[in-house]
């Protein structure tokens, strides 16, 4: 019963980096219909940002607002040029736009941070072990499940009840109906991107001290992204919710019974929801017109 215990709080902990880096990418692609692979890219910065953070003597619990801030500036960089020049274009034109960059940030923080995997120097509060019904369990993983909950409340009231939420999400019906009322929908989505990478950027620094970092992190991270959004369902917060928590704890667990097959059950279940429910777990039919 401990050890079950046990392996509930590592998938809950792995889970809520699903969750937080799910919402940066489902902010994006559901509210700004637009398809941003520099999302694990944003990932894969915070965690090195974290790690050099922590690694500098500063105050530790200022390494996550770091991470949010240069990630998220980086963001607002990228909206800038070359991003908003393809908003209005096709998806496959994104696609190859993002995809290509994400090569390039790639090669970049090869270059900047080098080949090895890094793991940060986590501050003495955060180390050690909780025993747990006998059993030890890190301390950080506890900070994560903690701190990614509170994160994930607040952004669901930013978005969901809150004006600057609400204006955004009318964007994605007709944004000339909002343009109509006076509000700088320009300036709407920059502030979404902006808060999707620093997102992203902070459950990397969240992340550096459980999955570390280094190259290729990236490009798993997308992938896991892709698939909490999805199978949630575009447009569904709680979709996403639900979406982390359920490949979070079916892969913890099948890397717990079945070591040899986890990924090909993760993947199997995720794709026997779509084949189901196309449009994901919560996600809304769309009206054809």
């Amino acid at each position: 019963m401990a050890y079950t215990v046990v392996q509930i709080l590592n998938a809950l902990s792995f889970s809520v980096l699903l969750l937080l880096t799910g919402l940066g990418l489902s902010l994006v692609l559901s509210l700004m219909n637009f398809v941003n692979l520099t999302h694990g890219s944003f990932y894969l910065l915070g965690s090195y940002i974290g790690i050099q953070w922590l690694a500098s003597g500063a105050p530790w619990y200022l390494a996550f607002p770091a991470a949010f801030v240069i990630t998220g500036a980086v963001g607002w960089l990228l909206d800038r040029y070359p991003f908003r020049g393809f908003y209005p274009r096709t998806h496959l034109m994104q696609v190859l736009l993002t995809y290509g960059l994400s090569v390039v940030f790639a090669d970049l923080m090869r270059w900047g941070f080098g080949a090895d995997t890094r793991t940060p120097d986590l501050p003495e509060m955060l180390s050690g072990v909780a025993f747990i019904m006998g059993f030890p369990f890190p301390i950080y993983r506890l900070f994560i499940i903690g701190a990614g909950l509170i994160l994930a409340l607040v952004l669901w009231l930013l978005i969901d009840r809150t004006l600057w939420g609400a204006a955004i999400r009318a964007c994605t019906v007709d944004r000339a109906i909002v343009e109509t009322l006076g509000i700088d929908t320009r300036k709407l989505l920059t502030a979404g991107l902006v808060l999707a990478a620093g997102l992203g950027g902070l459950g990397g620094a969240l992340g550096a001290g459980m999955l570390s970092a280094y190259p290729g992190l990236d490009e798993e991270v997308l992938l896991l992204a892709l698939l909490v959004v999805v199978v949630g369902g575009l447009g569904s917060f709680a979709g996403t919710v639900a979406s982390a928590l359920l490949i979070g704890f079916v892969t913890t667990f099948g890397r717990m019974w079945v070591p040899e097959f986890a990924n090909f059950v993760t993947l199997g279940l995720m794709a026997l929801i779509l084949v189901m429910r196309p449009v994901g777990l919560l996600g809304r039919e769309a009206r054809q017109v």
